[in-house]
């Protein structure tokens, strides 16, 4: 057993951020004394400053206002660099570097959200203790660090959430493939373990670390563990507003849950809802989700539409109270992606009873199993005919493990590396 288990939240602490990654980091932080009192393991949350690490209890409240900034920031930046690299062809290279993009990043975060840590708070990390990296893998480029652990002989686990832009680069930024890209390709010799959050994640990154950059790497240095989800609670009626009530009081109002953007393929559902609509069939579809990367002909061709507001609803500002709301009063969830790492809304939507269909891929087959209906994103007429003719299997009982499970399976599996 490692002396003290280390997990790092450097930019999960710093970024201001509460969704995705972020909300994994913070539920597994959360539920660290159970963990503890469960394994008898010293586990310590920590963010590395000013080349020190230092210890924190709770995470940073978000602020709403310095989060709109820095997407305002970021957007100019992006169209900056576009232009800059028209009129500078040869300085491109330098302008899409990782190590230049990941810096202003970490800077931005610096100067919005970064709080000041107490000397007192500061940790050594001494031989045979383990850090485990719990943010975004990419954005732990300081390589000079990793050596620095290693030659100390501290254990090193990668948590990874999916490879995504690397399989997909179709569906993710340019960046996004050049920052994993250029992690794998220097952070892997430093790296003792990988926990993925599926088997399927596991499997991929694993191909792709043997094909791409060391093709003598073990098998046994990739294992995985899957996420927890909360156990909600009825929610109080009073507490939901009008307007939410009208758009679920319908009986078949089916829903998507996940941030708008082409990998998630709302496009595909969108078209065959305007089939059941041709076809007189009574649905209305809702989406609920923030609003991602390219994704504005999408929100033009919604808000454009005849049905908007009638039976083709978006919602991009809904709390945790009203999604449970919606889980509650729906159909059916639909969830079309066509690569996923995990696919939480498929889990969440089971525990009401709400049944799934989801796109045919491999992460969602084992997530779902045979408790959910699948339909084929190379037909058109697949989900269209799983609506029309309500072959839609029904939730029965249904389990997952909660957050203290899931990061036990976490810190159990990464004590085996």
């Amino acid at each position: 057993m490692p002396n003290k288990i280390y997990l790092d939240c450097t930019h999960t602490y710093n970024s201001g951020l509460n969704t995705g990654i972020q909300r994994v980091v913070k539920n597994i932080v959360s539920n660290i004394t159970q963990v503890k009192e469960e394994l008898g393991q010293d586990i310590i949350p920590i963010v590395f400053k000013n080349n020190k690490y230092f210890r924190f209890d709770t995470f940073p409240k978000i602020n709403t206002n310095k989060n709109i900034i820095k997407k305002i920031l970021k957007r100019m930046y992006i169209k900056v660099r576009l232009i800059l690299s028209m009129i500078l062809p040869k300085k491109k290279e330098i302008l899409y570097s990782p190590v230049l993009n990941i810096y202003l990043s970490t800077l931005t975060d610096k100067i919005l959200f970064s709080k000041s840590m107490k000397q007192e708070d500061e940790v050594i990390l001494y031989a045979a203790d383990t850090l485990i990296i719990m943010d975004a893998i990419w954005l732990h480029n300081d390589y000079e660090q990793l050596l620095k652990l290693k030659q100390n002989h501290i254990k090193i686990i990668a948590v990874v959430y999916d490879i995504i832009p690397l399989t997909h680069p179709e569906f993710c930024t340019i960046d996004l493939n050049l920052f994993l890209h250029d992690w794998y390709k220097k952070a892997t010799q430093y790296i003792d373990g990988y926990m993925a959050i599926s088997k399927t994640v596991k499997n991929e990154v694993y191909s792709y670390i043997r094909k791409n950059v060391d093709g003598s790497i073990h098998y046994n240095k990739f294992d995985c563990f899957y996420l927890g989800v909360n156990t909600f609670e009825r929610t109080n009626v009073k507490n939901i507003s009008k307007t939410l009530e009208l758009i679920f009081k319908d009986e078949n109002v089916y829903l998507t849950v996940s941030t708008i953007e082409p990998r998630k393929n709302h496009k595909y559902i969108l078209d065959t809802f305007e089939l059941l609509w041709k076809a007189d069939i009574d649905a209305t579809y809702v989406i609920i989700g923030k609003i991602g990367w390219d994704s504005e002909l999408l929100i033009k061709r919604i808000k454009s539409h005849e049905r908007y507001n009638k039976n083709l609803f978006l919602l991009t500002n809904v709390d945790d109270t009203e999604l449970e709301y919606a889980y509650e009063h729906s159909k059916a969830l639909i969830f079309a992606s066509y690569a996923e790492g995990f696919g939480m809304p498929i889990i969440e939507s089971q525990f009401y009873k709400l049944p799934v269909i989801a796109s045919d891929i491999q992460i969602h087959r084992e997530i779902g199993a045979d408790h959910i209906s699948y339909f084929d994103l190379s037909s058109r007429d697949s989900l269209f005919n799983i609506v029309k003719s309500q072959n839609i299997k029904p939730i029965h009982d249904f389990t997952w493990k909660n957050w203290t499970q899931s990061a036990i399976e976490l810190i159990s599996k990464s004590r085996n590396f």
